[in-house]
């Protein structure tokens, strides 16, 4: 397997070059992008690079190289200039925190999110719904670590572990004792993309440490008076583990805003929910007050607890009201190019 192949190369990213003149150039893969440059990894190695003037000043913020992106660069010898941003197979993004309806991405031509939670912060299968449903919207398969199990456990973390791993086929380790480590490093395949999610503190850099012998990234304990994460990873780094595995680790994220209306995609995080929701007597049921609705059957049964409903609601709701902001952001930028088109046609000219 060639270098290209080994950070993840593959048909969908060649047949993009199909209407690019990139015989000058050098194909490589963004693995940190910082300020006013990005670090790009390429077949001899790696290299700084800048971007040109019509990415730097002619593309949204989301369109400029992030991590995990491909790209084409001239070769400048100690410095390269990046020219393309090859298309994006998948990426992982959530919307931006605060009031503004946008959407941040955190890395780009992911395969798997590796979603880390640990016993010392503390297990929350409500952070863990959101979480999955909008790794669903973005079409990258969950893999869900307990890590820290080497800790005392008590009956109450016993019970939702046992939860998570019977629905979720969350896998329990400890990356302090080593504990099925083997095992996950078994899941990493060569020239497959990784990203490691999850609060701060839940130990993402010390599992990767423990995958990549080479590699020393800052880990940092507990905070003991807040019980939080020390914000040891400041950025997104992309690194290539002995195996071949690709490994993008992020600083931690306390939840995911969600970037998606599809109400399909939202049961996806949800024990049971989408196989019940197909069995309600109305396809376009709400899961509120309709008859014949299962899902409300099952919360009134107990086999949904009220907190899953809550939450399975709660995130459709977000999920349609960032749809429905985007939307009328979109028909606002519409109706003002008309205003600009017409002034033009009526004689309105700068002046």
């Amino acid at each position: 397997m060639n270098t290209l192949n080994k950070l993840g190369w593959s048909d969908f990213f060649e047949s993009s070059l199909n209407n690019i003149d990139h015989q000058k150039m050098t194909i490589g893969r963004v693995s940190t992008v910082n300020k006013s440059n990005c670090i790009v990894i390429h077949e001899s190695g790696s290299k700084t690079c800048e971007l040109a003037g019509n990415l730097l000043f002619g593309m949204e913020e989301n369109e400029k190289p992030k991590t995990g992106d491909w790209v084409l660069f001239l070769d400048y010898g100690d410095l390269g200039i990046i020219s393309h941003v090859l298309p994006r197979k998948t990426y992982l993004s959530r919307k931006k925190a605060g009031k503004e309806i946008a959407e941040q991405i955190i890395a780009t031509n992911i395969d798997y999110a590796i979603v880390v939670q640990c016993l010392e912060i503390g297990l929350n299968l409500r952070r863990l719904e959101r979480t999955l449903v909008q790794l669903q919207n973005c079409n990258i398969e969950p893999i869900i670590l307990i890590n820290k199990i080497d800790l005392q456990i008590t009956p109450d973390q016993r019970e939702i572990m046992n939860f998570m791993e019977n629905t979720y086929g969350a896998i329990p380790i400890s990356a302090a004792s080593q504990f099925n480590l083997k095992l996950i490093q078994s899941k990493i395949h060569s020239g497959k993309s990784y990203v490691f999610i999850g609060a701060s503190g839940v130990g993402k850099s010390s599992i990767i440490n423990a995958f990549h012998k080479e590699s020393d990234l800052k880990t940092g304990a507990i905070s003991q008076a807040t019980n939080k994460g020390a914000h040891t990873t400041t950025s997104r780094e992309l690194y290539v583990l002995n195996n071949g595995g690709i490994v993008i680790d992020t600083p931690g994220t306390r939840e995911f805003g969600l970037t998606s209306s599809n109400a399909e995609s939202s049961t996806s995080g949800f024990h049971g929910i989408d196989d019940l929701a197909k069995d309600c007597k109305f396809q376009n049921c709400t899961h509120t007050n309709e008859r014949g609705c299962k899902v409300l059957k099952a919360v009134e049964n107990g086999h949904i607890s009220d907190e899953e409903y809550e939450n399975f609601m709660r995130l459709n709701r977000e999920m349609e009201h960032y749809a429905s902001s985007t939307q009328d952001r979109k028909q606002k930028g519409k109706n003002l190019s008309k205003i600009i088109k017409n002034m033009k046609k009526l004689g309105y000219k700068s002046r």
